[in-house]
């Protein structure tokens, strides 16, 4: 499958001023995003989106690659110095990482953070290289009956993952089918639940959507704890802030070495977590924590050693690049930032799947390249400004809300120029903020809105090719069969698992 003319077209793509500006870029961006408690990688990314919008395809995604590895690393930063993680996938941090900073090693934890994060993260990327291109070739064997179970089994996975209960994983899904029906019919071209609206006549733009969903529903949150909160400068706040600085030594190669086990652990579970549509990061971190803990009960993780901080670190980055390989091979966003970086390949007309392996084989090799020089640029990014991205979790908040507001605003109007999105960003961010409140997961929704002209486009071509045999259209293959199968017992030992969580 290898084809070199691809590579070179790929390199050409790569190697350009404007790739590595943007890449350094989104790092530096996503760094401080996921420094700062409260924002996420799909923050970041959702309000960026719209700068990927106007740049090269190339540029676009090193800009949205850079934001996700920057934010998912960077939510270590506020974990180790000040014990509130920037990021969800860093809560398992804290565990040792600020134990650290208060044994007066802040600096070591720091360093360490940043270099097991770079080796999970550059390891599961070379394994993301190697399986994502087989994994494609089987799914090039798919024709329109299993790719619309496909899609359907990803959604219904996706919905039944995420979030703690089941029903509110597929209800979230649902909102987003509907949010994809919304304009004309892409066969007959008639307009379809626009309620008399002429402006959704052309449907709900993946911009706005993500925007809202993504990143209004969290300056609502943080606007609204801004009002209930009593403005009152307590000491020992003080003092958190000041022991940031106080970082004692850096970090020994032969410190680094001795988590080899950790960082082994981490990348392992990380990239198999990874591939797993709907988990993520956080269950990655939390995992390889507990699994490095019960190995190696001598090393006293949880007391503020070294070990702590590699194991999750290691492991909440190295979902970063498997979380693409159900993107690049079938079509089905990982995870909310594969979803977000599916959306930016989808506006510059590369759809992902195990077609754009033969269509846009130079895309994917340049994509390839960003993730593995994503990480040098993560690690120099790192190396540089890890200390002054910690004051960024001080930041105050009644500046920064406003200021990511004005920016989702203009993100959500430059995309198409239209003030209706704002209209429909706006509407989203409300709807994303009663989600939260109802403990309903947004990634469904922006999943589902993605896949369903998919399964939609796949669905009637079944049907075409089987006139007046919708049986045959549907459940015409044993493979068919097989991934329906596969999806009930899913959502049976998925509805299993969580009544035991329960309990």
């Amino acid at each position: 499958m290898f084809d070199p003319a691809a590579l070179a077209a790929a390199l050409d793509l790569f190697l350009h001023w404007q790739t590595f500006l943007w890449l350094i870029i989104g790092v530096f961006v996503g760094t401080g995003v996921g420094a700062i408690p409260g924002l996420t990688a799909s923050t970041g990314i959702a309000v960026m989106l719209p700068v990927a919008f106007f740049l090269p395809v190339a540029p676009a995604l090193g800009l949205i690659i850079g934001v996700y590895k920057g934010a998912i690393y960077g939510g270590s930063i506020s974990a180790v110095s000040f014990g509130v993680p920037g990021t969800p996938g860093a809560a398992a941090t804290v565990y040792d990482g600020y134990k650290l900073t208060q044994k007066g090693q802040g600096r070591k934890g720091l360093e360490m953070a940043l270099y097991a994060s770079i080796t999970g993260d550059t390891l599961s990327d070379i394994f993301t290289i190697f399986v994502a291109p087989m994994v494609a070739v089987v799914a090039l064997a798919f024709g329109p009956t299993e790719k619309v179970w496909l899609l359907m089994l990803g959604m219904v996975l996706i919905g039944a993952l995420t979030g703690k209960h089941l029903l509110l994983g597929l209800m979230s899904a649902i909102i987003g089918v509907f949010l994809a029906s919304i304009g004309r019919d892409p066969m007959a071209g008639v307009t379809r639940m626009t309620f008399g609206q002429w402006w959704l006549m052309d449907g709900i733009h993946l911009i706005p959507l993500v925007i809202g969903i993504f990143a209004m529903p969290v300056i609502l949150l943080e606007a609204a704890k801004l009002l209930g909160e009593r403005r009152a400068a307590g000491t020992g706040e003080q003092e958190k802030r000041k022991s940031v600085w106080k970082t004692g030594p850096g970090l020994s190669f032969q410190e680094f070495w001795r988590t080899r086990k950790e960082l082994g652990i981490g990348t392992v579970i990380g990239s198999f977590i990874g591939m797993l549509p709907g988990l993520g990061s956080t269950p990655a971190a939390f995992l390889s924590y507990a699994l490095a803990k019960h190995l190696s009960p001598y090393k006293k993780i949880g007391t503020g050693v070294l070990e702590g901080v590699a194991a999750p670190e290691s492991g909440n980055n190295a979902t970063c690049g498997p979380t693409l390989i159900p993107l690049l091979a079938f079509g089905i966003p990982g995870s909310p930032a594969a979803a977000l970086i599916g959306g930016a390949l989808m506006l510059h007309g590369a759809t992902p799947g195990p077609r754009m392996f033969v269509y846009y084989p130079d895309v994917i090799y340049a994509l390839f390249m960003i993730l593995l020089v994503a990480n040098i640029v993560n690690l120099g990014i790192g190396r540089i400004f890890a200390r002054v991205y910690a004051t960024l979790a001080q930041f105050p908040k009644p500046v920064l809300i406003p200021l990511i507001l004005m920016l989702a605003i203009i993100g959500a109007y430059a995309a198409r120029a239209n003030p209706y999105d704002i209209v429909i960003m706006l509407f989203l961010g409300i709807l994303g903020f009663g989600m939260i409140v109802v403990d309903m997961p947004t990634a469904p929704l922006v999943i589902a809105f993605i896949l369903t002209p998919m399964v939609e486009e796949n669905l009637r071509r079944a049907l075409i090719m089987n006139p007046g045999n919708p049986g045959k259209a549907l459940f015409g293959s044993p493979l068919a069969i097989g991934l329906i199968l596969a999806m009930v017992v899913l959502v049976f030992f998925t509805v299993q698992f969580l009544k035991k969580v329960e309990e």
